[in-house]
């Protein structure tokens, strides 16, 4: 998406321009200020740190997001066939593979930095895996029965 605006912007201007943002580009625009706030308050951090920090803010790919929210509508419903019920377990295991590997960034993190997670969690603005997983819980639960 491109944007044209004047040189200089009060915050405000700048608030009201981010609200032409559609929901891709407005999650893409609050990661790179969250990595510009990491940044400030720790301008010069480990490599290792700043892998796990690009792993850890990762978001699902577009594509299977899409997909993903696209079947679960159906199956809330009543219209999922067969098919798309075998690809919406296809696609939960993907969600449930990249959270994974999230949430070990997240530990790796948390280890190499000396806090707990949770701590960790709250100082980069994350939310709570418990609120991550009562959705997942919630969609298996949803698929068994």
């Amino acid at each position: 998406m491109i944007v044209q605006v004047k040189a200089q912007l009060s915050f405000e201007e700048l608030l009201n321009v981010v609200k032409l943002f559609n929901s891709y580009d407005l999650e893409k625009f609050a990661l790179c200020v969250r990595l510009m706030q990491a940044q400030r308050k720790a301008p010069s951090i480990p490599r290792r740190e700043s892998k796990l920090l690009l792993k850890i803010n990762k978001k699902r790919p577009y594509d299977i997001q899409a997909a993903y929210d696209n079947l679960i509508a159906k199956r809330r419903a009543k219209t999922l066939n067969s098919e798309e019920y075998q690809e919406l377990l296809d696609l939960t295991e993907k969600i449930e593979q990249f959270e994974a590997k999230r949430i070990e960034a997240m530990t790796e993190f948390s280890g190499l930095r000396q806090i707990s997670l949770t701590q960790l969690m709250n100082d980069l603005g994350i939310k709570s895996p418990t609120d991550a997983y009562k959705k997942y819980i919630r969609c298996a639960s949803a698929l068994i029965l």
